[in-house]
């Protein structure tokens, strides 16, 4: 398996639930116990994620959900204290907030997927426990993408804490994998929800068939539970490859030994503003177009651009504002070379109108009864 492949221009993507609403608690932005929210706004945040993938020539690949129906064609919602989900100014249950995928957006958590041996491969991820039922998806979905490009399907478990793709940036022929230690991972705050553990990256390395001399191992640390909250593998018009990074991302001296690996002159410096509050090192380049949150500062856009590189800014108010997140969170990288038919049902070019249309059906407004939240706390 060649890092090279890594970052092909086909990614996988997820529509965001009609009953979206972070669960607090999560990550530094979904700790903040918003009340009201905007289903339909984070669909058209989401569909500007999906344009702009399609404006950097590449593709986004997704399925809608059967599970979504009962929310659609709703005005509004109301989420009790119980957690029960009701159409707005109604008494019927159409569902709970603990059946509701709420994360399913974050597609980064999903699996690494090769190409090896005429064999499409993926190691899945190995999630807290109210996200596990999100791997359905992908099972699904790329056994539709290997049977269309005439490809076998090898899926594997990954046995230890591994959050996905989110911890994995490749930099030319190394990749920096990133995990968390707890009493490290959290050492200036309360405990946190364990995040992928160094056991879980690599297993994903080893099934996916990096040498262990290809990877370099950092630990994360509050308030960055991703890797891809911290830095991403940019690949310059013209170019080596660098890492754009956030130096205080990382646990001790974790950025210093990473830079003493790839290179300082690999090395392009992300600011505290834009990392810990705009999420610039969540962007998302796909060819030589670089999806990046809309608050990212000019400075950050300039060092971009010094990369040969075009930006493309994308609304995030509601989408990953209220949860904490970027372009980066909702998309997942397909290996290069991937024989997918131009009309098939999954590619966004080419069902871009029904995507479109289903903006109608999605409920304008959603509110959450503060008793929600509150007992949840207590729990």
């Amino acid at each position: 398996m060649s890092l090279s492949d890594v970052y092909g221009n086909l990614l996988i993507v997820r529509p965001p639930v009609p009953a979206t609403c972070n669960k607090a608690g999560a990550n530094y932005k979904s700790e903040v116990a918003h009340l009201e929210y905007s289903p339909r706004r984070a669909y058209d945040e989401w569909l500007s994620i999906l344009d702009g993938i399609v404006a950097c020539g590449g593709d986004a690949l997704y399925q809608f959900e059967a599970v979504d129906e009962p929310f659609l064609d709703q005005v509004g919602l109301e989420v009790d204290g119980d957690g029960a989900i009701r159409p707005e100014g109604s008494r019927e249950v159409l569902g709970t907030m603990d059946r509701v995928m709420t994360g399913r957006v974050f597609a980064a958590n999903g699996p690494w997927v090769s190409v090896r041996d005429q064999t499409l491969r993926a190691v899945m991820p190995n999630m807290l426990a109210h996200r596990r039922d999100e791997a359905a998806y992908y099972r699904e979905l790329l056994g539709e993408i290997g049977s269309a490009a005439k490809l076998s399907v090898e899926i594997a478990d990954n046995p230890h804490r591994w959050e996905g793709m989110a911890d994995i940036a490749v930099v030319g022929d190394r990749v920096v994998l990133t995990y968390a230690v707890p009493g490290h991972y959290d050492r200036d705050t309360t405990p946190k929800s364990s995040r992928s553990t160094r056991d879980g990256v690599s297993f994903a390395a080893t099934f996916t068939g990096v040498p262990e001399s290809a990877r370099i191992y950092a630990e994360l640390v509050y308030p960055h539970f991703h890797g891809d909250t911290v830095h991403f593998g940019a690949r310059p018009v013209g170019g080596e490859p660098v890492l754009v990074h956030y130096p205080r991302g990382l646990f001790a001296d974790g950025s210093e030994f990473v830079a003493g690996v790839l290179g300082a002159d690999r090395m392009v410096p992300i600011e505290a503003h834009d990392a810990v509050e705009q999420y610039a090192g969540n962007s998302r380049q796909v060819n030589e177009g670089v999806l990046v949150p809309d608050g990212v500062s000019g400075a950050f856009i300039a060092d971009l651009e010094r990369l040969g590189l075009v930006t493309h800014r994308v609304p995030l108010f509601e989408l990953f504002g209220k949860a904490g997140g970027g372009p980066a969170c909702a998309t997942l990288y397909l290996p290069k070379g991937l024989g997918l038919p131009d009309s098939h049902s999954s590619r966004y070019s080419a069902t871009r109108d029904v995507a479109r249309a289903r903006r109608e059906r999605i409920p304008e407004r959603l509110r959450v009864d503060p008793a929600f939240f509150a007992d949840k706390a207590r729990g």
